[in-house]
């Protein structure tokens, strides 16, 4: 267990300084050094490449995470690694081909409003092939329990040699030509470390595919898995980054550039949740193999009120801050101000249904995440089409919450009538109360000068102190209502100074 809690502890100082990184100069930096259409065609490039990758990955890195247990110890894992590469190369090419014939149809779309976008068509295609066989490697690496490297790789070393990218084309050391050029190469660099340190620290060998097709293994059920994930991914992806695509579309790089800063900072109340649910997981499919519904249940609703509980925290500090974080923003990012309260607000109600994917996913009913998916995909593209020409980026936004709330209603009254259970208490009125009366009362609190004539150390000192005073009116009530028994055990082992002397007990989750 050692490596597992040294490797845990450097991965999760690396995404947090990763995150520190992304918000510092992608958010708050950039927007006061290069020109909003720029920032729009970065977040162009990045959203095909997110979308697209899924296509060139077919799902094979998620094959290999579900059968690595049974495949490492034979040869079988070196050959559905080289099995792997070969089918990833025939699909990027089919990828290239049809980007390649698709040319005329999307340039159409981006020729009136984001111009800008045209010369570097082209860029598209070794973003999505790098990240693809990047993704690949990252999940190698993590079934050979080695995951702070690649963490460093994609959050760290790739961040920093972008930052640096776009300072030098800041200060005109690079030409616009250029500035797109280094922006591949920083992703392709992050990709040539990660493939040595793979081959050479953690053994990496890709031998003899054929003989994956050939030998007595269920190629056929592995690979019908692939293509299950293939779907799931590419469904998921397309609701996540659609919008940063048709955005341009209809509005022009320069309301990307502005519409991403916004929503970026309200997709992160969902980091939390993302580390919960990877904690949970081998919980939740350990009971649901012993068909123990009454502890996924107990599970769900457990989770459910906890993580409800830190969206509405951290969803009131994001929203009673919001005019202090605008004034860090140039004069022109006001527009998205409605954005921020949207995006927020969904990822907020997403999070109040708790862990509905991961119960389905390591159900017998699976399958049906792929049905659910895809209405979500379907919304999201009809809404974003809808809505956009009329609301704008609040339209995005939208299209992004709606469609996101319609799958968890979907998965919801699945589970309900499969499971007969669903994450909902009483306690969750009593948080929305709380959180609406936190609001309420830093609504009046106005903003104050600090400092004279200093606008982003106001703005900074105002962050801090209402967060100050809205963690306070949010924590107490919270504590004394007893709405969720964990947050009061953490609270008593904070207080008591028992967390920082370790060897305490804590509650199962």
């Amino acid at each position: 267990m050692g490596i597992i809690k040294r490797q845990g502890l450097k991965t999760s100082i690396v995404s947090y300084a990763g995150v520190l990184l992304g918000v510092i100069f992608f958010i708050f930096v950039f927007p006061h050094i290069i020109d909003k259409e720029y920032l729009g065609l970065i977040g162009l490039l990045q959203n095909l490449m997110y979308i697209f990758a899924s296509l060139p990955g077919l799902g094979m890195a998620h094959i290999m995470l579900r059968y690595y247990a049974l495949w490492k110890e034979k040869e079988t894992l070196t050959q559905f690694n080289a099995f792997s590469m070969l089918m990833m190369l025939g699909a990027s090419i089919l990828f290239v081909l049809a980007y390649i014939l698709c040319k005329d149809l999307i340039i159409d779309q981006y020729k009136t409003q984001s111009a800008l976008f045209i010369p570097y068509y082209y860029a598209v295609i070794p973003l999505v092939i790098v990240y693809a066989y990047s993704q690949y490697f990252e999940i190698y690496s993590m079934m050979r329990l080695r995951v702070a490297v690649p963490a460093f790789l994609r959050e760290i070393l790739t961040r920093v040699l972008l930052i640096i990218v776009v300072y030098l084309f800041a200060y005109k050391l690079l030409s616009e030509y250029e500035f797109v050029g280094a922006f591949i190469i920083a992703y392709l660099f992050a990709f040539a470390i990660l493939v040595w340190y793979t081959r050479k620290q953690l053994h990496f060998k890709a031998n003899n595919p054929l003989a994956f097709v050939s030998q007595k293994v269920d190629t056929k059920e592995s690979i019908m898995y692939g293509g299950y994930m293939l779907l799931l991914t590419t469904f998921t992806n397309i609701h996540n980054f659609l919008d940063g695509i048709i955005l341009p579309a209809y509005l022009g790089l320069g309301a990307l550039g502005i519409y991403l800063r916004p929503m970026i900072l309200g997709v992160m109340i969902q980091i939390p949740y993302r580390a919960i649910s990877l904690i949970s997981i081998p919980i939740i499919r350990e009971a649901i193999v012993q068909n123990d519904m009454k502890k996924v249940k107990d599970l769900n609703r457990s989770i459910g009120i906890n993580l409800f509980l830190i969206g509405s925290f951290l969803f009131t500090l994001l929203i009673a801050n919001t005019n202090s974080i605008f004034k860090i923003f140039p004069p022109e990012y006001e527009i998205a101000k409605n954005v921020l309260y949207i995006i927020a607000l969904g990822r907020l109600l997403d999070m109040a249904f708790g862990l509905n994917s991961e119960i389905i996913n390591y159900s017998k009913y699976y399958r049906h995440i792929i049905l659910f998916s895809f209405v979500m995909m379907m919304s999201t593209i009809a809404l974003n089409i809808l809505l956009i020409p009329k609301f704008g980026m609040e339209g995005a936004a939208l299209a992004v919450s709606i469609s996101l709330i319609v799958f968890n209603i979907m998965k919801t009254v699945f589970i309900w009538q499969k499971f007969h259970f669903h994450c909902f208490s009483k306690h969750y009125i009593s948080l929305l109360l709380i959180t609406s009366g936190v609001l309420g009362i830093l609504y009046f609190i106005p903003f104050l000068q600090f400092l004279p004539n200093h606008m982003f150390m106001n703005a900074c000192a105002n962050i801090v102190f209402k967060s100050g005073i809205g963690t306070t009116l949010f924590i107490i009530p919270l504590f004394v209502l007893k709405i969720s028994p964990d947050f009061n055990e953490f609270v008593k082992l904070v207080l008591t100074g028992k967390i920082f002397k370790g060897g305490h007990k804590m509650e199962s989750l």
